[in-house]
């Protein structure tokens, strides 16, 4: 494994943004979005569907590339919250012919993710991803992979963390999650993805994800893999972000450290470049 960076593993080319829904099923309940999906028909603890959070030459707001690797842009909203999560940098295999659009999905990558949210009502999931410039993010350190597919693979001892520091408190915000936590993982997840990507409709909170990348047909995707639970603050009526708060999501290898308190303690010492681990660190700002 190499860190490497989106630009390196896309090579220049146009790339697309995607999340799952439902891959950790209580955190529908905490989000309060169950109720959207209760007409959406899955597979007992399969993910629920997936979304478009960027879809480059787009006629929509979804045009508008959100990703950012240190802002998050809070825009004058007062219903924001952070989504710790793994993203996956994919590429797409297009079949040549016949009605599926795609035969596979390779795994190059992973890195820690925001799928930050807009928590409003809202008719399509994808309408409370992408306000504009900085409002998702991904640490802009990637760890390559070539083993996703196989379980106990090099992504499989990783945990995934997150923190909120306001007024230069550091809080803990989401779960400590083992990866292998979620309920769709490894080759499952590669299956059930080409499957939705090929099959998807437009129901409820969801979006045909195959005709929007019929369109241009990108090479490569940022697939946020699902969002972790929260810890008790997470849940909190104090839970949404506010100007000049700090959002911290780290994947972190748990063979090289056994709890997050370890990464806890240098994160409070403002001693970030110490953490060996994929973080990300954004800032809330009115952009």
């Amino acid at each position: 494994m190499e860190i490497v960076t989106l630009d390196e593993i896309t090579q220049g080319q146009n790339w697309v943004g995607l999340g799952i829904a439902g891959n950790q099923a209580e955190h529908l309940v905490q989000a309060g979005e169950a109720d959207d999906f209760k007409e959406v028909v899955a597979l007992e603890n399969a993910p629920k569907g997936m979304f478009p959070w960027y879809i480059s030459g787009s006629d929509s707001f979804l045009s508008v590339n959100p990703l950012s690797h240190a802002l998050l842009n809070n825009n004058g909203e007062g219903f924001l919250q952070p989504e710790p999560e793994i993203a996956l940098v994919v590429k797409f295999e297009y079949a040549e012919s016949g009605p599926q659009l795609l035969d596979g999905i390779s795994v190059l990558g992973f890195s820690s993710f925001n799928d930050c949210s807009r928590r409003v009502a809202a008719s399509k999931i994808s309408k409370k991803k992408n306000w504009g410039a900085a409002s998702q993010g991904m640490a802009k350190e990637i760890l390559s992979i070539d083993d996703f597919t196989q379980k106990g693979g090099s992504i499989d001892n990783y945990r995934l963390t997150c923190y909120l520091k306001r007024d230069g408190v550091l809080i803990p915000y989401g779960k400590d999650t083992a990866v292998t936590d979620y309920c769709y993982f490894n080759q499952t997840l590669v299956d059930w993805m080409v499957n939705q990507i090929n099959t998807q409709l437009d129901h409820g909170p969801l979006e045909p994800i195959g005709p929007m990348l019929a369109k241009s047909k990108p090479s490569y995707g940022v697939v946020g893999i699902g969002a972790t639970c929260y810890s008790e603050f997470g849940n909190s009526e104090m839970r949404f972000l506010k100007e000049n708060d700090e959002i911290f999501v780290i994947a972190y290898d748990g063979t090289q450290y056994t709890r997050a308190g370890e990464l806890e303690a240098l994160l409070s010492e403002n001693k970030v470049h110490e953490c060996k681990a994929l973080i990300l660190q954004q800032q809330v700002t009115t952009i």
